[in-house]
């Protein structure tokens, strides 16, 4: 199954706290070749790797993520609240987790969750060409107008299309079909209920990754529909599926 790549969701977030750079790390350790990571920027500009609008679920503090500067987004835990082993982890910056990932993973989803201005994606995308990761990395969001300014800004790297509900997959469907690299990354209930959008979107040339696959029943209808990317909490187990050839 050498065409399946196995993406962990957040880094291994059933074996770290999310979107921490222990949590990077698990992943990458356990054999996953690619990671998914959230971005927001902070108050400062520093993009920094988290999921929420604010920091209660994850962290020790409270209030928005983006009123607050690195600083102060670093002096938090972000690890207690998962379990006392990970007291002391810190909200990593994207720089941090560039780093981490270099040479390690083969591709890279950080999804753009919150910006302030659209010379936030510049500079993330900066730091990404910096790192001369622009072949391994694929932007993607929710937001399908962070990534036309993606797109605007760099004509070479990956984006993809988060689609959350079935409605929207024809809208999506027709944006990335105007892009030569784009992907579409679906809600998994969306191809669970109509394979058919799989063979939709492979007819235009354009591949899909499906989000939270953590069941290896669900991976394997999925990978049966055609799917080639399956973003996980449970890394392990997707990985054994996908060794054991089960699709």
């Amino acid at each position: 199954m050498h065409d399946v790549e196995i993406i962990g969701h957040r880094g291994y977030a059933t074996q770290a706290p999310e979107n921490t750079l222990a949590s990077i790390d698990a992943a990458l350790k356990s054999g996953a070749r690619a990671v998914e990571f959230d971005v927001r920027v902070a108050r400062c500009g520093t993009a920094i790797v988290f999921h929420d609008e604010t920091l209660e679920r994850t962290t020790d503090g409270d209030g928005a993520v983006a009123e607050k500067t690195i600083d102060q987004l670093q002096a938090l835990d972000a690890g207690a609240w998962y379990d006392p082993r990970f007291a002391g982890e810190r909200v990593p910056t994207l720089i941090e987790a560039l780093d981490l990932v270099a040479g390690r993973a083969e591709h890279v989803y950080p999804e753009i969750k919150g910006i302030r201005e659209s010379a936030d994606i510049d500079a993330m995308l900066g730091l990404v060409e910096d790192r001369a990761m622009i072949d391994r990395t694929t932007f993607i969001s929710i937001d399908w107008s962070v990534l036309e300014r993606v797109r605007a800004r760099n004509s070479e790297i990956r984006i993809g299309y988060i689609v959350v509900s079935a409605d929207l997959f024809d809208d999506a469907l027709a944006l990335a079909t105007r892009d030569s690299i784009a992907i579409l990354d679906l809600n998994q209930e969306i191809v669970l209920n109509d394979a058919s959008v799989v063979q939709r979107a492979k007819d235009e040339g354009i591949d899909v990754v499906t989000w939270t696959v953590n069941e290896p029943d669900d991976a394997t209808r999925l990978r049966q529909a055609g799917v080639t990317g399956f973003t996980t909490d449970q890394v392990g187990r997707l990985l054994t599926w996908a060794t054991q050839g089960s699709a």
